[in-house]
């Protein structure tokens, strides 16, 4: 299987405008003759690595010690309770959305539902204007 770049760009008037415009051509003049797919979507912000890191550092390591789980485990039962989604169809099994797939907005609101859960529970977490997480 080969790679297929994603080319990111705007639109403007109806009209797409790549990024990289020579490497889109370049591309799209390489396949010349092909039948091809076309994806056209709207841009989905990611979260930031200081945002990552904070949410790691900040939220699910004092939440996993103060109720004895390991990190990892701490941040899936976190994801089930405040990512949830509708259950397998198929099996059953409870599923939630990935907190890489969250957008800014709603990786916000879930640390935030974090943030609130550990306030029920008297886990103090650090305020991240200045902090600095390893």
């Amino acid at each position: 299987m080969s790679l297929v770049p994603i080319f990111a760009g705007i639109v403007k008037g109806g009209v797409l405008l790549p990024d990289r415009p020579q490497d889109f051509g370049q591309w799209v003049r390489s396949l010349d003759g092909q039948r091809v797919v076309v994806i056209v979507k709207k841009r989905q912000s990611q979260r930031s690595v200081q945002a990552n890191r904070y949410y790691f550092g900040a939220i699910v390591a004092p939440l996993a010690e103060h109720c004895g789980y390991e990190k990892d485990d701490m941040h899936e039962v976190l994801a089930m309770r405040f990512l949830r989604i509708e259950d397998c169809p198929i099996t059953g099994a409870p599923r939630r959305k990935r907190t890489p797939k969250c957008d800014t907005a709603e990786f916000a609101a879930y640390v935030d539902s974090c943030i609130r859960l550990a306030a029920e529970l008297g886990v103090v977490v650090a305020d991240p204007d200045g902090v600095e997480i390893a």
